[in-house]
This record gives C-alpha cells, structure tokens and sequence, in this order.
C-alpha cells in the first residue's frame, strides 16, 4: 500500500525542485542574452578597429605617391 504522506512529501520535493530549474533556465537565459549582447559589442568595435586600419593603410599609400 502507498502511504499518501510519502506521496505528498514527494511530491512538494518534486515541485520545488521544478522551481529550482526554472529559475536556473531564466538565469542561464538573462546570462545567454547579456552575453550575446557584450558579444555583439566586440564585434562592432573589431569593425571598427579592421576600418581605422583600412583607412590608415589607404592614407599611407596616398602619402607615398605624394
């Protein structure tokens, strides 16, 4: 025979563990989002470092035919 209080108490463990994973998910998420934004920010400065330089090489050569 199941003993309806052992069932209960598993169950209440059951519950609050789901809670527990959920709310890892929502971190990991909010952790995934903050990341991919820092990670589009390096993205747009390594642009911008590639187009200084670009320009910078392109000014050079100019200055060498003058």
């Amino acid at each position: 025979m199941i003993d309806k209080k052992i069932v209960e108490s598993k169950l209440e463990t059951l519950n609050a563990n789901k809670l527990q994973v959920a709310e890892k998910i929502r971190a990991a998420q909010e952790t995934i989002k903050q990341s991919n934004a820092d990670l589009n920010a390096l993205q747009g400065a390594i642009q911008l470092c590639e187009q200084l330089l670009s320009e910078n090489v392109e000014a050079e050569k100019k200055d060498d035919k003058n």
